[in-house]
């Protein structure tokens, strides 16, 4: 799997991608991580991960991450060869057939898995507002998983807006902010409609975290995790917009 340059995918050079891993990891690291053998790219992710402020938060998005997986893997009611939460049958079904210590490996990508449709300036009220098309086949499960992502999302985003703004996305991030928490279980039963598999127009993407899983390669999954960052940090603008957060970051780490 190739991974794209990071100053490339990042917009102005190696600022966006140092804040994307201050904002999960805690700290910066070199640049040069995108050239750093597997082995070390693994050891250095192992660290920074123990030293991190905020030890629940793995663990919180390994958990929804894990739920997601569990939801498109087991969707019960899907009719065969039809695409899911933006995904298609090429990706499901090999998804479908992995085991449970596999599905803990996809898991651990260090952001959400899954978010929302982008939505426009009225956020998470139009998240609410039900698209053209029908209710995905698994609609108790995915309306249970939206409640939880949706809270997540809500706590991140007042806790460390740079890591909100990087692991779930602009879609989720700003409209969170400002989200009630009685507010929740309203949004949850409609926003199901617009969940969406994370980076599902990267043509490689996902294909390359399933079968990094499949084959229980430790380095492929590594570069997928890396991928999963650099297409994260595009996806939440320019460096500039990052640096812009990044002091309330620096602030709600040291807490």
């Amino acid at each position: 799997m190739r991974i794209v340059n990071s100053s490339a995918i990042a917009g102005k050079g190696p600022g966006g991608l140092n804040l994307a891993f201050f904002a999960i990891y805690g700290k910066k690291i070199p640049y040069t991580v995108n050239i750093l053998p597997p082995c070390s790219m693994a050891a250095r992710r192992a660290q920074m991960e123990r030293e991190a402020p905020d030890k629940h938060f793995y663990a919180e998005m390994r958990d929804l991450n894990l739920e997601f997986l569990t939801l498109l893997g087991h969707c019960r009611h899907r009719p065969p060869g039809a695409p899911l939460f933006g995904l298609d049958a090429a990706v499901l079904e090999p998804l479908g057939r992995l085991g449970a210590a596999q599905l803990e490996a996809m898991a651990a990508t260090p952001c959400l898995l899954a978010g929302f449709r982008s939505t426009p300036a009225r956020g998470l009220a139009r998240v609410a507002e039900p698209p053209p098309g029908d209710e995905p086949g698994c609609g108790g499960d995915a309306r249970v998983f939206a409640a939880g992502l949706l809270t997540y999302v809500w706590q991140m985003a007042r806790r460390d807006p740079l890591r909100a703004a990087l692991c779930a996305g602009p879609p989720l991030e700003g409209p969170a902010a400002g989200l009630c928490f009685r507010d929740i279980p309203g949004y949850a039963s409609r926003a199901m409609l617009h969940i969406e598999a994370r980076f599902c127009r990267h043509t490689r993407f996902w294909p390359d975290l399933v079968r990094a899983a499949r084959d229980g390669q430790p380095q492929r999954m590594d570069l997928v995790r890396l991928t999963a960052i650099q297409l994260a940090v595009a996806e939440s603008g320019s460096p500039r917009r990052l640096a812009g957060i990044a002091p309330q970051a620096r602030t709600a780490a040291m807490r």
